[in-house]
């Protein structure tokens, strides 16, 4: 197995972590010398723990290509880094690949087990895709439980169904699935997969409205996110045009992959395929980051390598599972906190 380097999603409304911004004072000096500040940020749960939701066009993804060890040892910690992660372009009508991939990621690590939903085949002629979520089934509070099943702390599929695309629109219409979440505020959330043709890229964005509207009125939700390999930048959707959809024109959605980001693997290419959209305003105050997981760099791949996997990287949200809270302080966090304490001006009353 490959050692994953972890990514820098970008916290929304900031730059991406690790990026330096002299205008923020990032010297340690600045905060040596703010110390009732440090208290607070200390004393703070620096985020609850997030909920990732991912989308990855897998590329013809088959049963001979999972069973090549090489692939299967990358794919596996990709999608395990998802508690939801949609795949397409899934070329199995048997889902005899899904089923070794769940096998080999239920023997990955101890943060599963996992199960997955798998659509009907999609297309207009031979050539058939699924669209399939796997999930992963147990949260933190209850890995003591080993089958997938109702509890209060686990992801589950409430209902599923694929689109009813009367007109036609859609070379693979969406497979909609609701999901259970560990979050109080969102217990529920309804998600929206597309993989469009490049060909009719304006077309499916603007009926996409249409799926959202249908979703809305079937489960009396607005929380919903639209997700997959939209084929939305480049040729296939040039800006101006982009700017003109449905899903950009009317208020409430809010588009996290950004138009000028990079989810091709290609280095000779530099577009926004790939997109993740929300819409409501319980999902939207649970957003902590978005962004493209660049799997090449994590795993110290060539390109040749990764094209293997995939010509996309995977897109990803993290979602906050509660309210940031006070939590107890650690060993390391006292001992911190000690030193600073001295250097806190009088005005505060504290004895040192």
């Amino acid at each position: 197995m490959h050692v994953l380097l972890e990514p820098e999603l970008s916290p929304v409304g900031t730059a991406p972590w690790g990026d330096l911004d002299s205008s923020r004072g990032s010297s340690i000096l600045d905060t040596v010398m703010h110390p009732p500040a440090v208290l607070l940020l200390l004393l703070l749960d620096t985020g609850a723990e997030a909920f990732r939701i991912c989308a990855f066009n897998t590329q013809r993804l088959t049963l001979a290509k999972v069973a090549r060890e090489h692939v299967m040892d990358t794919l596996v910690p990709i999608v395990a880094r998802c508690d939801i992660m949609v795949l397409q372009e899934v070329v199995d009508a048997t889902d005899s690949a899904v089923r070794l991939l769940l096998r080999e990621l239920n023997r990955f690590d101890d943060s599963g087990p996992y199960d997955y939903l798998s659509s009907p085949q999609l297309g207009r002629s031979t050539y058939m895709e699924k669209y399939v979520y796997v999930y992963r089934c147990v949260q933190a509070a209850a890995v003591e439980e080993l089958l997938c099943g109702a509890g209060s702390h686990k992801t589950r599929v409430l209902e599923s169904y694929v689109y009813s695309d009367k007109d036609d629109l859609f070379a693979r219409e969406p497979f909609v699935a609701q999901f259970t979440l560990p979050s109080s505020v969102l217990p529920s959330l309804a998600l929206v997969p597309l993989h469009t043709t490049p060909k009719d890229v304006e077309k499916e964005l603007n009926a996409l409205h249409d799926v959202f509207l249908d979703v809305t009125q079937h489960w009396q939700s607005k929380d919903v996110i639209l997700l997959g390999d939209f084929n939305a930048d480049c040729a296939s959707l040039p800006k101006k045009r982009l700017g003109e959809l449905v899903l950009r024109t009317q208020a409430g959605f809010h588009w996290v992959i950004g138009d000028q980001e990079d989810t091709t693997v290609r280095a000779s290419t530099h577009c926004a395929y790939d997109r993740i959209v929300l819409h409501g305003e319980r999902v939207r105050g649970l957003l902590q980051a978005a962004g493209a997981f660049r799997f090449p760099k994590s795993f110290r791949l060539s390109e040749v390598e990764a094209l293997n996997i995939s010509d996309h990287y995977p897109v990803e949200v993290e979602l906050s599972r509660a309210a940031r809270r006070l939590q107890p302080l650690g060993p390391a966090t006292l001992l911190l906190l000690s030193l600073l304490l001295p250097l806190l001006p009088t005005p505060l009353g504290l004895v040192v």
